[in-house]
């Protein structure tokens, strides 16, 4: 049977979901760090006669996730696409394609998993100061700097939505720079933080200040407190070969593949 998860429930589904906690690190952090009374998300299970879970699917604002721990896709999840539906859904490749037959209109996107438990290169000597975003002026900055890269085209034309979301985000994760003469020119963040691990998102550096280092320094900086101040794991997708030879070296294996579903105008 799916139902609407409730406060209630925290503990079992946390349970159920700690079985794979990195695949699983996006619906941990959002009900540990939001809930289940939230109007931007929500959490839905299957779940047998015995209270076993089969499965969780969550929707947090425009963004699904669907987990099953054998795979399985019960085909009422199929009336709650229905009639809350989503712009994006994502999840561990072999449980999205179960329901890739049913997802008319998204184009796929293969990502490769990985995972750090500590850092394999020494650590960079370096003069510049690493910053952390904490206030709205330097979320103006960062947009700044996100805006003309081409993989986050997306919030090229939303200044105030990326700083709101920005501002948010900041109680899930941490975000990191670099700035010369004023300008954010090199940043890496985290997201979906638990309380094991978090995911490494939007790792970007201003093209004319690329093939310098900064991204790495900021990559070290960023793993160097996750696992020695923090004692958690850091989690990333990647689907750059050149980039993801980077992350390698630093100390990221590839666990497995991670498929993302976006909804086609």
């Amino acid at each position: 049977m799916i139902r609407k998860l409730a406060e209630k429930d925290r503990d079992k589904v946390l349970k159920y979901l700690y079985q794979e906690p990195g695949y699983n690190i996006f619906i941990i952090g959002d009900i540990e760090t939001f809930g289940f009374e939230q109007d931007f998300q929500r959490i839905y299970a299957d779940i047998d006669d015995a209270g076993s879970y089969i499965s969780v699917f969550l929707r947090y604002r425009e963004n699904a996730i669907f987990y099953s721990h054998n795979n399985y896709f019960n085909k009422d999840y199929l009336r709650i696409f229905e009639d809350d539906p989503f712009q994006v859904i994502s999840g561990k490749k072999s449980m999205t394609e179960v329901i890739e037959p049913y997802l008319k209109n998204f184009k796929k996107i293969k990502m490769y998993f990985c995972e750090a438990k500590k850092l394999k290169m020494p650590l960079i000597k370096h003069r510049f100061k690493i910053k952390e975003i904490k206030t709205e002026a330097e979320c103006e900055k960062l947009f700044d700097l996100i805006s003309q890269i081409e993989e986050f085209a997306i919030f090229k034309n939303n200044r105030s939505d990326f700083i709101e979301s920005k501002m948010k985000s900041i109680q899930m994760g941490t975000t990191l720079y670099i700035e010369n003469k004023g300008k954010i020119i090199s940043t890496v963040a985290t997201t979906a933080e638990t309380k094991k691990s978090a995911m490494v998102v939007s790792v970007a550096t201003d093209p004319k200040y690329r093939n310098n280092g900064y991204a790495s320094l900021l990559m070290q900086e960023l793993m160097q407190r996750y696992f020695t101040d923090l004692q958690k794991s850091l989690c990333l997708f990647y689907d750059n070969v050149n980039a993801g030879k980077i992350y390698l070296r630093l100390g990221f294996e590839t666990i497995g593949e991670w498929n993302i579903y976006r909804k086609i105008d």
